[in-house]
């Protein structure tokens, strides 16, 4: 089958060499398209519920990764906002906590919030964030913060127009997966690419 990708990360090559490996073409006009989430076009990967899943346990993990190089503490006693609680932030949080953070969810619903403290994390609500922190991570796509929250690192895993309101130093590090762990990126969104085909009988 031929097929044409549009990325330009390094999950991209990555997958060029799995779908050849597979038995595919990738050609520079293939009738079926690949390109990045943000895009919305070509064949519907990002629409599946286990890439989803999957690629945002890789962007917790690259965020991990990316607070302990650009952080100048140890992620264990470290106080971490992460501001939302869906897939990402509750991946991260999660793994925040493991190794030791002092972490709080900031996020706009209850239920997520008693979720959070159901896992014994500090919760508040998103429109009334208190104190300072080490470091502040969001992962809202929506400006729902500003300032800088004490001095913290303040890092943004959300798609634009991210989450600050204001010109408050900030860390961009969207699509971490493609940065963090190019090939296993490109083996999730493999396998996604090709259940999505399976639905849509192509």
């Amino acid at each position: 089958m031929d097929l044409t990708l549009q990325g330009a990360d390094p999950r991209f090559l990555y997958l060029k060499k799995r779908l050849e490996a597979d038995g595919h073409r990738v050609v520079p006009d293939g009738e079926y398209v690949i390109a990045p989430p943000a895009q919305r076009r070509g064949v519907p990967y990002y629409e599946d519920e286990i890439y989803a899943i999957e690629n945002a346990a890789l962007t917790a993990e690259g965020a991990l990764e990316l607070l302990m190089r650009r952080s100048n503490r140890a992620l264990g006693g470290m106080e971490v906002l992460v501001v939302g609680f869906g897939r990402i932030g509750g991946f991260l949080a999660g793994m925040l906590a493991s190794l030791g953070a002092h972490v709080t969810v900031a996020a706009r619903g209850e239920a997520a919030r008693a979720s959070a403290r159901s896992r014994g994390l500090d919760a508040v609500d998103i429109t009334h964030i208190p104190g300072s922190y080490d470091a502040v991570v969001n992962t809202v796509p929506a400006p729902v913060l500003a300032g800088d929250y004490g001095g913290a690192l303040c890092m943004d895993l959300a798609s634009a127009p991210g989450g600050w309101q204001d010109d408050t130093p900030v860390l961009k590090a969207p699509g971490l997966p493609g940065m963090y762990a190019p090939k296993a990126a490109a083996d999730v969104m493999a396998e996604a690419i090709y259940r999505a085909m399976e639905v849509d009988e192509i």
